[in-house]
């Protein structure tokens, strides 16, 4: 059965570096804030690593999203296959922030590749509902994307 359910929104412009995470070598890297959804407030941060970048339908982009949840109750890394695709109509954020790019993930079976103090052997699904602008993104380090992801994580129950 279900258990909790974690909306976490990733907020933020910045910069890609280079790191090795589990399974991909020179995954690009981005270190943004890590928002409760409901309540709004900063609860940690995060960083979304970006691999096996290629072409996508109609003009997107297909990849493999790992992304590391860090938490005060612990941290938590869910890994899933991702879409980008351009907008098609003009699009702004409620704070005005231009976005070119929309993303979104989804599975039905176990996203979680690894978990500390609260979520030791979790397993969750993961949804990602996401706006990113990467008007200034070439794929080199030090290039810079703006997000703003919405995670939707549930919990199973073990």
């Amino acid at each position: 059965g279900a258990g909790s359910i974690l909306v976490l929104n990733l907020v933020g412009t910045a910069e890609m570096t280079l790191r090795d995470v589990p399974g991909f070598v020179d995954a690009m890297c981005f270190d943004v804030d890590l928002i409760n959804a409901k309540t709004g407030k900063k609860i940690g941060m995060a960083r979304d690593c970006l691999s096996e970048v290629g072409d996508g339908l109609n003009g997107g982009v297909a990849l493999v999203g790992t992304t590391y949840f860090y938490m005060h109750e612990g941290m938590l890394i869910t890994r899933g296959n991702t879409t980008v695709q351009p907008v098609n109509h003009p699009t702004v954020t409620p704070s005005g922030q231009l976005i070119t790019h929309i993303t979104g993930a989804s599975g039905d079976s176990n996203a979680v590749i690894e978990g500390t103090g609260r979520f030791a052997r979790s397993s969750a699904t993961v949804r990602l509902s996401g706006m990113v602008d990467m008007t200034t993104f070439g794929g080199i380090e030090g290039d810079i994307i703006t997000f703003d992801c919405l995670f939707v994580i549930t919990l199973m129950d073990d």
